[in-house]
């Protein structure tokens, strides 16, 4: 009687597990893109739109150490059904400053 549940159960936390990776990756994309961006020089408002595609709850936080430039994006992720923020999730990518 309790084999149905449980299986739903199951696949509620595969589907959920399956969108934090999809966020997560989604972060890992944005983040290297805006390091990029900045790295090569590109204007504020290209940087922005990029930070924007990432999604209106991602923060930003942008390092620069000698000629490396780093870029922090966090996002507190919520699971799919469950609007409560879970989990926070980081990625920080850097990319070397050209023309330096």
């Amino acid at each position: 009687m309790l084999t149905l549940p449980a299986i739903t159960l199951v696949i509620a936390l595969a589907i959920g597990a399956m969108s934090l990776q999809l966020q997560k990756l989604q972060l890992i994309v944005a983040a290297s893109s805006v390091a990029k961006a900045i790295a090569r020089g590109e204007s504020m408002s290209t940087v922005d739109d990029l930070i924007a595609q990432a999604g209106e709850r991602v923060k930003f936080e942008l390092s620069e150490i000698e000629n490396t430039v780093c870029v922090s994006l966090s996002l507190d992720a919520v699971l799919p059904g469950i609007e409560i923020d879970v989990f926070d999730l980081l990625e920080t990518q850097c990319a070397r400053a050209q023309g330096q």
